[in-house]
């Protein structure tokens, strides 16, 4: 019934395990501006605003959005496609999920449906019990219906917490509004999610990430998601998980070291926040893949500093296939584009 999105397509070249071991010790964040590579392309002429969680961030009119991932107070929250078509198709849907609830055998409750109530006119919470007699979880589950749009919201909890979890996602679906203009100057105080606005400007947990192509481009893509945190980062920082995942003395570590250079490596800021960037090239076997990384360190308990992350990548050969692809960025214009990125992220005006 929901459209499962993906928070992001791996861009990797042949040797998935080298890759691997790179760009899982990476992860994602963001980076300033570099006076000597202000180089307009024919992808940073241009630049369109889009609303990502609590901030504004700039992509090429020529790129689009592929997937949304985000999740508030405990709640993950999809885009149902296709939607119901009007009210009563979505209340015969939601009738169909009941009648299945109630019917689904539990191996010790009996069925999995313990419960139905009533959010609003347009929406309705699903409490049952996960089909497993060792784990005594409930699920929630509330389904949201607006003219064209259709969304669900999730979330599991144990047994002693169920009062605050019906709570808290409640409160979500409540303060949900459909995206009421592309005029990011416009929008009200909340985080912004697919197709809408959780309202509101107290802590809570935010997570919210986004991903990207660029067709023209066909081993392109980039992703940008933030975090709300309730303590400081903690842990290896991203060039230090880099730097230990290198000097692994096995083959990995060695043919990783071999095949990559490094075009930026240090620390960075971003609209004041601290981070980290690395920007690198792989060669392997005659592919080559760009891959841009850099993550910014959260200040906790608040919503205008949440952890960041950003990520580039461009690839000259199809995973699967190895078919070079018809058109690359040149190290030049990968380099523009991810200053591009970087420097248009801002916080949105009135976001809290």
């Amino acid at each position: 019934m929901a459209n499962k999105h993906m928070p992001h397509r791996s861009i990797r070249i042949n040797k998935r395990r080298l890759i691997g071991a790179l760009c899982a010790a990476v992860l994602i964040g963001c980076t300033p501006n570099y006076a000597g590579e202000k180089i307009m392309t024919e992808l940073t002429k241009t630049m369109r605003p889009v609303c990502v969680g609590r901030f504004v961030v700039e992509i090429p009119t020529a790129a689009s959005i592929k997937g949304w991932d985000q999740k508030v107070d405990m709640s993950k929250i999809e885009t149902v496609f296709p939607p119901a078509l009007n009210k009563m198709a979505f209340e015969n849907k939601v009738a169909q999920r009941e009648t299945l609830l109630k019917t689904s055998p539990h191996e010790t409750d009996g069925v999995l449906f313990k419960n139905k109530i009533q959010l609003t006119p347009e929406s309705d919470l699903f409490v049952y019990r996960e089909n497993e007699s060792n784990r005594r979880i409930f699920e929630l589950e509330a389904w949201l219906w607006r003219p064209t749009l259709e969304m669900k919201f999730h979330a599991g909890i144990s047994d002693r917490n169920l009062a605050s979890g019906i709570e808290r996602i409640t409160k979500v679906v409540k303060s949900f509004t459909p995206l009421p203009t592309s005029d990011t100057t416009h929008l009200p105080a909340g985080l912004c999610i697919e197709k809408g606005i959780i309202t509101g400007s107290h802590f809570r947990a935010e997570e919210v990430a986004i991903a990207g192509r660029i067709d023209a481009y066909p081993g392109a893509g980039f992703s940008f998601s933030t975090r709300t945190a309730g303590k400081p980062h903690e842990g290896p920082t991203m060039i230090q998980r880099i730097d230990r995942s290198f000097g692994l003395g096995d083959w990995i570590g060695k043919e990783a070291t071999a095949a990559t250079k490094f075009l930026r490596k240090g620390k960075r800021s971003l609209n004041g926040q601290q981070g980290e960037e690395l920007v690198a090239v792989f060669t392997k076997n005659g592919e080559m893949h760009m891959q841009a990384d850099a993550e910014f360190y959260p200040e906790p308990n608040t919503l205008d500093k949440p952890s960041i992350k950003v990520s580039l990548g461009d690839q000259t050969h199809d995973d699967n296939t190895h078919a070079r692809y018809p058109k690359n960025l040149t190290q030049e214009e990968f380099l523009a584009l991810w200053d591009a990125l970087l420097n248009g992220i801002k916080l949105r005006p009135g976001a809290i």
